[in-house]
């Protein structure tokens, strides 16, 4: 899809670094599985925001210059007449549009239905390369669904990527080292997520990267071969433009799946809800901090332990998303309406 969308394009190259481009929409919180590491588990179980309101906030996300939404869960599918009644809200015709599956569920007659409503990507979820350490914490019989689906994509000629996690074990592993195989035979794009003390992991520092881990994906990152749409196969959420940074705030926004505006969803301090705030005029409270400028030259929420041990660790075992303007001693804007 993507490249029948010209004026996609245009916006791409109109777009002016460190301003907003994509939102993270939690479509539902509901799962079919429940992984020992899921990032989201705060919000499971949380009611979904009314669709009319969602949709303001969508058509405000777009005057705002957002020209690429993911959507995720929870896994998406679950809901299929809620994510329809999305991707009908959006521009579509000029928004790259990225669904991230656990690919449990993701057949061919669903990859088509995506197609229709102007999926661009479909990102599966993959632990490891080895087909026993990935269904060892989902459910028997994923690998091979996640393969099945992968393939489906590529029949279907949509973008596709995995998604894995790593830790500061699983980095130099044989499971990351045959997924990694397994995206160069595909000649698919490998997204690295990285552990993040948050949700299930809640301060658990031990599944932190190091420095030296950094430094290896990044060198994986650049000598990784470049995928026929320009783009090289092993990405991290950071390394955008001409140097890496952490996007969140800036460029990257996230609302969780009951309207809860998040720098990102990992980290888990919420600006408010949607719908009784504008996105633009939370956003414009968070840059007042230093956090969030733009500049930090790694993910803050995995690998810079300053703001791990100032803003994570102290809050663990407490109830999130935590009031990201008491955590950042934020002034607040002007108000729309009564606070939430």
């Amino acid at each position: 899809m993507y490249k029948d969308k010209p004026l996609l394009h245009k916006r791409q190259k109109q777009y002016v670094s460190r301003s907003l481009r994509t939102v993270s929409l939690d479509v539902t919180s509901k799962c079919n599985m429940n992984c020992s590491k899921c990032y989201a588990e705060n919000f499971i179980n949380t009611k979904d925001i009314e669709l009319e309101i969602l949709k303001k906030s969508i058509d405000e996300c777009y005057s705002l210059g957002v020209f690429h939404y993911v959507l995720q869960g929870g896994e998406a599918i679950t809901k299929p007449d809620r994510l329809e009644a999305i991707l009908k809200m959006i521009s579509v015709k000029d928004t790259f549009i990225n669904v991230v599956t656990n690919g449990w569920a993701m057949d061919r007659d669903k990859i088509r239905w995506l197609k229709s409503l102007g999926v661009d990507k479909i990102t599966v979820s993959l632990d490891s390369g080895i087909e026993e350490e990935h269904d060892s914490d989902r459910k028997s019989g994923s690998y091979v669904n996640v393969i099945k689906a992968i393939d489906n994509v590529m029949r279907e000629g949509l973008l596709v990527a995995i998604s894995i996690v790593i830790t500061r074990n699983s980095v130099y592993s044989d499971g990351f080292k045959k997924a990694y195989e397994l995206v160069k035979n595909k000649q698919i794009r490998m997204d690295v997520q990285i552990a993040e003390p948050v949700g299930k992991w809640d301060g658990k520092k031990e599944h932190l990267i190091t420095p030296e881990d950094g430094k290896y994906i990044k060198q994986l990152h650049i000598n990784s071969p470049v995928l026929p749409n320009g783009q090289k196969m092993i990405n991290r959420d950071i390394y955008i433009g001409k140097s890496d940074h952490c996007p969140a705030g800036t460029e990257f926004l996230s609302i969780s799946s009951d309207g809860n505006l998040l720098p990102c969803i990992f980290l888990q301090f919420s600006l408010g809800n949607i719908c009784n705030k504008s996105i633009c005029q939370m956003r414009n409270d968070l840059l007042k901090s230093d956090w969030f400028n733009g500049k930090q030259p790694v993910c803050i929420a995995g690998e810079d332990l300053v703001f791990i041990d100032k803003f994570i660790m102290p809050y663990v075992g407490r109830k999130k998303p935590l009031n990201a303007y008491k955590i950042f001693n934020l002034k607040k804007g002007q108000k729309l309406h009564a606070e939430i």
